[in-house]
């Protein structure tokens, strides 16, 4: 057996946060803390003296997980063991993720008095999971979704779209004489114009609307509740503001234009597929015709057609 006083230490030293709680209430005002270990006061900045005898809700905030606080306290009162990951906050205000498991403690008559919280700090990984998911989605130059995450995303709202029969618009851009770009004034001088417009078709678009590098100097743009005609006119406004942008590369002052081509779903189509390979074919419509311009391809069923 482990003397009290070696337990003390243990509960003490650990790095791991300890809350005890009294058995009830659990519903508001409870659960009520009883006690803390100093990991604890360490990662949430309360002292003793500010917690114990407040509620756990404290740690609360505004992006908690209403369901899984509701989960938790359920398994609570039905004196159950359970273990749940929840985003709370410290005294500044801070959100910080934790692993908690909460266990019912039993007096010698079998009753439940109180509950032990054994919390481990997740706030560093969330973080690491975070920034790999993020740049498992993100082209790197532009800062806007790559390839297979805007496709996803596409397919997603496709889906949603042909359900509902809602609209939805796709817009394929291309940076004219692109490889002229780059011959003349360098790969950085390139990369510097892709950057720039990622970064303007970005701020023109709408909080619904997606953006991504479909490959190379070539851009799509999906657009939700979108008609052709209003794709259309909001190509030709980005076409124009990208033509009188200025984008500065080291000493030099460089100007580009774009291409586009643009189309939306047609009751034919039947996956995100046939809508993209239509705002090709328009893109390379728009790039024949001498570029810098704007081509709009209507599905075949469309009484825009």
């Amino acid at each position: 057996m482990i003397s009290s006083e070696i337990f003390q230490q243990l509960v003490q030293r650990t790095n791991d946060l300890i809350v005890v709680t009294l058995a009830s209430p659990i519903d508001p005002p409870g659960p009520i803390v009883s006690y803390v270990n100093p990991a604890f006061c360490t990662l949430t900045g309360y002292g003793p003296d500010e917690i114990i005898g407040q509620s756990t809700r404290m740690l609360y905030g505004p992006v908690t997980d209403a369901d899984t606080v509701a989960r938790m306290h359920d398994a609570m009162k039905a004196q159950q063991q359970i273990r749940v990951e929840l985003q709370c906050y410290n005294k500044a205000g801070e959100a910080i993720w934790l692993d908690i498991n909460v266990v019912p403690l039993r007096d010698d008559s079998g009753q439940v008095t109180h509950f032990a919280s054994i919390k481990r700090d997740l706030t560093a990984a969330k973080q690491l999971q975070e920034e790999l998911s993020t740049l498992a989605s993100t082209d790197a130059l532009t800062g806007i979704f790559n390839r297979r995450k805007l496709f996803e995303q596409a397919a997603i709202e496709f889906a949603r779209a042909y359900r509902y029969h809602h609209e939805l618009a796709v817009v394929m851009l291309d940076v004219d004489h692109f490889k002229r770009v780059n011959d003349e004034h360098g790969h950085f001088a390139g990369d510097q114009v892709l950057a720039a417009l990622g970064r303007h078709a970005r701020a023109l678009l709408r909080g619904s609307d997606m953006i991504g590098r479909w490959g190379g100097e070539e851009f799509m743009i999906v657009m939700p509740e979108t008609p052709l005609e209003g794709a259309a006119v909001f190509a030709e406004r980005l076409r124009e503001e990208l033509a009188a942008l200025s984008v500065v590369a080291g000493d030099e002052t460089l100007h580009f234009t774009v291409s586009a081509g643009v189309t939306a779903r047609g009751d034919g189509d039947q996956d995100i597929t046939h809508v993209l390979q239509r705002a090709d074919v328009a893109l390379y419509a728009a790039k024949n015709a001498g570029r810098n311009c704007v081509h709009v391809l209507a599905a075949p069923d469309s009484c825009a057609a």
